[in-house]
């Protein structure tokens, strides 16, 4: 049997294919004037083009450029970064200085550091984007002269009608979270990393998204902002989360958050079904997690209290798993206790060179051991999704397939960055 041709395909097959599929980079650089009329032809009558500039080669970024104003009608996507790239935001500013010239933008992932380019130019650009009509935005920004103009642009985004996605991951410690609170955002999944965040700046945030059904958040611990003052409860009323279903905590080490204020806000989420928590020791406690479930998120399928094994070196790593081993916790499946242990990594600052990894907190480091609770004759279910800044692209590293018996992972190598792979290597060597 013969194999097939991409040229045999039917023209509408392919037109689907060049749209949901191909890189618009790839597309224009494999096919476009290559002496193909058909494809040339193919191309212009494509609807929706997306264009993915991370760590694309500046050969190939410099050609589309030049070709990029006859498609600009048609780019439903757009992904631009100094990953690897130094200059690439600088430079397509030059030629695209205003969001707004894309009038069918949905999806832009935007990656930049201030040092290199000028902050006029992305001012600007940011500052368009209520011109469009976008619904996801990943913002990923390396901050040193600007932070309080960011801090500005933050909250204005936070009133554009149309996002609905929004991931922000940033390396500056003054937000003034109070400024969006009389805003009314359409926001329905929020991931915030590296930006100081306060647990009461939590109330200014419901008050301002209420409409949120997933929430991805790191909240600072103490020293950050102001020095020696303890966290405090909220003033104000907390807003009812009524849309609310998917919520990922990240507490630093040396956070002060009690038990009780935590449970005040969950208590304000009824119809929360995955919830997780990258706790410190404060919020280790088996019995006080059982007292709460028992009588509260009566909706909750899912709950994942993680913590790494250095924040229980005082408790002991197994005091601390045997007391997730009661009755209770082995009679609630998908309830889980996971400690970890990373290996640690020279990691410093917050450049783009750093973030290439994707490393937000300890967390993402590559894991060494893991050790859960209870011992259950049944797998557990340890995933909950995650949609922070990267994952909202249409790239996948990984798919699971889990049965009562076994779990199937498919790998894609590609996706993955050399780091991660190697510890996968070595994580599977017999």
């Amino acid at each position: 049997m013969s194999l097939s041709k991409l040229e045999s395909l039917p023209n509408e097959i392919l037109i689907d294919i060049m749209e949901k599929y191909i890189n618009g980079v790839d597309l224009l650089r494999a096919f476009s004037f290559q002496l193909n009329q058909r494809f040339d032809l193919l191309i212009t009558r494509c609807q929706r083009l997306r264009f993915d500039f991370i760590q694309c080669h500046k050969d190939d970024f410099r050609f589309c450029m030049g070709l990029l104003p006859a498609y600009i009608d048609k780019i439903e996507e757009l992904s631009i970064s100094e990953q690897d790239t130094p200059g690439q935001v600088y430079a397509f500013l030059s030629f695209f200085p205003s969001f707004a010239l894309f009038k069918h933008l949905r999806r832009l992932y935007f990656h930049f550091n201030d040092e290199n380019l000028d902050w006029n130019s992305v001012e600007n650009a940011l500052y368009s984007l209520p011109e469009t009509t976008i619904d996801t935005l990943s913002i990923k920004g390396s901050i040193k002269e600007n932070r309080y103009i960011l801090g500005n642009i933050i909250a204005h985004i936070f009133g554009l009608k149309s996002l609905k996605r929004f991931s922000l991951l940033s390396d500056f410690d003054r937000m003034y979270w109070n400024n969006i609170a009389k805003i009314s955002s359409n926001i329905e999944h929020l991931t915030i990393s590296g930006i100081n965040c306060k647990f009461q700046d939590l109330q200014y945030i419901f008050q301002c998204a209420s409409r949120l059904k997933y929430l991805d958040i790191e909240i600072a611990g103490r020293g950050v902002s102001f020095l020696n003052e303890k966290e405090k409860r909220p003033k104000k009323n907390i807003v009812v989360m009524l849309t609310l279903r998917t919520l990922v905590l990240y507490f630093a080490d040396n956070s002060l958050v009690t038990m009780d204020m935590l449970t005040e806000y969950l208590n304000s989420m009824p119809i929360l079904k995955y919830l997780e928590i990258k706790a410190h020791s404060e919020l280790l406690d088996a019995n006080a997690w059982k007292m709460f479930l028992e009588i509260s998120l009566p909706s909750l399928t899912h709950f994942t209290l993680r913590t790494t094994s250095s924040r229980v070196e005082e408790i002991g790593l197994h005091n601390m798993l045997s007391s997730f081993q009661s009755s209770y916790w082995v009679s609630k499946q998908n309830f889980n206790l996971m400690i970890t242990e990373h290996e640690r990594w020279n990691y410093v600052g917050f450049g783009i060179g750093e973030t290439k990894y994707h490393f937000r907190h300890e967390f993402d480091w590559p894991m060494i051991r893991c050790w859960t609770a209870p011992n259950r004759t049944i797998n557990n279910d340890l995933l909950i999704r995650k949609e922070w800044e990267y994952d909202l692209r249409r790239k996948t590293k990984f798919l699971f397939q889990v049965t009562a018996d076994t779990m199937t992972v498919w790998l894609d190598e590609a996706a993955f960055e050399e780091p991660y792979w190697r510890t996968l290597e070595t994580c599977t060597e017999p």
